[in-house]
Parts: structure tokens; sequence; C-alpha cells
């Protein structure tokens, strides 16, 4: 089984569960969904869609798109995998977009709920975080799809 496939197939075993209308809901199932997951399918669907969203339009739409809400939590699985410079990306962009004073369920609720002045409203962000952007491109040595098929061989020790 390649790293594609088996990554594949974790990611689609982590999102079972999901509900499409807890992305519309002021109830926070989707994140209580997602950090509840056994560790594995958690590091996976993290992972997966933070590579997807920045790849495919960086992380201003990483966080428009909501999944900025599990951004300590994607953090903690890039270091877990290894990815520590993409960790740190994570985490600069994270200081970007987060106010400090807001505490992180303020944080995740004014994301979800689409009125964090900061990206919703003023949207001035687009630069600080295409310059992250442009960054997390150029590593080389922290390919997700190899860093994340290891982990989960180490995890599965009979695939």
């Amino acid at each position: 089984m390649t790293n594609q496939e088996l990554i594949e197939k974790i990611y689609l075993e982590s999102t079972k569960g999901i509900k499409e209308e807890w992305f519309i809901s002021e109830v926070p199932h989707w994140y209580s969904y997602i950090i509840n997951l056994p560790k594995d399918l958690q590091v996976t669907y993290l992972t997966v869609v933070l590579e997807n969203q920045v790849l495919n339009g960086g992380f201003h739409q990483y966080f428009v798109n909501g999944y900025g809400q599990f951004s300590k939590e994607t953090i903690e699985a890039l270091i877990e995998i290894g990815a520590f410079k993409k960790s740190n990306l994570l985490d600069k962009a994270l200081n970007i977009v987060k106010d400090e004073y807001l505490s992180d369920e303020e944080f995740r609720r004014e994301l979800v709920d689409k009125t964090l002045k900061k990206l919703f409203i003023d949207d001035d962000l687009f630069d600080p975080l295409g310059e992250l952007d442009d960054i997390y491109y150029d590593i080389e040595d922290e390919d997700i799809e190899d860093l994340l098929g290891d982990y989960l061989r180490k995890s599965f020790k009979e695939i």
C-alpha cells in the first residue's frame, strides 16, 4: 500500500462521522468531533486538511474556511509527524490571525461564525499570510505524504 493510499484510507475513516450541518451550526460539534478522534485519525485529518488548504489557497483559505479553529491541534499533529518547519509556519500564521486578547474558544467561535474582524471585516491579512505560503511551498524536506505515511505505518504495525 502506498503512502497516498494509506493516508486516503485513514483520512476517510477520520471523516466518516462528520455531518454537513456542523459546518453551519453555532454548536461546536465539528471541533468536538475532531479533537475526540483517536490520535492517528486526528493527526491524519489535521495534516491532510492543512496541506490541501495551503496548497490550494494558502493560509488565508485555511482560516477563512474555518479549519483554523484546529490550528493548535494541527501544530501538535505536525510536530508529531516530524514536520517542524511547517508547524512553525502555522504557529506564525495563527499569531497573525488571532488577536492575543481572544481566548481560544472566542477565536474558534469568531472564525466559524465569520465575525473575526481581522480576517472577515478588515481582511488585510493576504500579504502577511501570503509570505508564509511562499515559505511553506519552498519547504522540500518535509513532505507531508512521506512523513504522515511513516507515522501511520508506525502506528499500525500490521500495515
